[in-house]
C-alpha cells in the first residue's frame, strides 16, 4: 500500500528537522527557512488534505526533495545545498498552499 499524505509529511518533517540541525553554525538564512518549513508543516500535519488522494504527489515531492536536501546536507557539499534548499523551499510553499485547499469546494 503507498504511503498516504500524512505519512509522507511526518516523513518530511523529520528530515527537515535533521537538516535544520545545527544548520545555522553553515547559514542562518537557511536554518531560518527549514525552521519555517517545520512550523507550517506543522500547522496542516492532521488535516483532513492529507487523508486524501490528491495530497499524496505534492507530499511526495516534498518528501523526496527533503530526503535528497539531508543528504546533500549530511554530505556537507554547501555548493550543491542552496539549489537543493531552494527547490525544498518552493515545493513546500506549493504543498502548504495545496493544504489549504485555497479554491477547492468541498460539496
Amino acid at each position: 500500500m503507498p504511503a498516504s499524505g500524512q505519512e509522507l509529511l511526518d516523513e518530511s518533517i523529520a528530515n527537515c528537522q535533521k537538516i535544520a540541525h545545527g544548520l545555522g553554525e553553515q547559514n542562518q538564512g537557511w536554518e531560518a527557512s527549514i525552521t519555517e518549513i517545520i512550523e507550517k508543516f506543522g500547522e496542516i500535519s492532521g488535516t483532513f488534505f492529507f487523508k486524501t488522494m490528491p495530497s499524496v504527489p505534492a507530499t511526495r515531492t516534498v518528501q523526496r526533495e527533503s530526503a535528497a536536501c539531508l543528504e546533500v546536507r549530511q554530505s556537507e557539499d554547501w555548493d550543491k545545498f542552496g539549489p537543493a534548499i531552494d527547490s525544498l523551499i518552493k515545493n513546500s510553499q506549493s504543498l502548504i498552499e495545496k493544504a489549504g485547499m485555497k479554491g477547492v469546494t468541498l460539496t
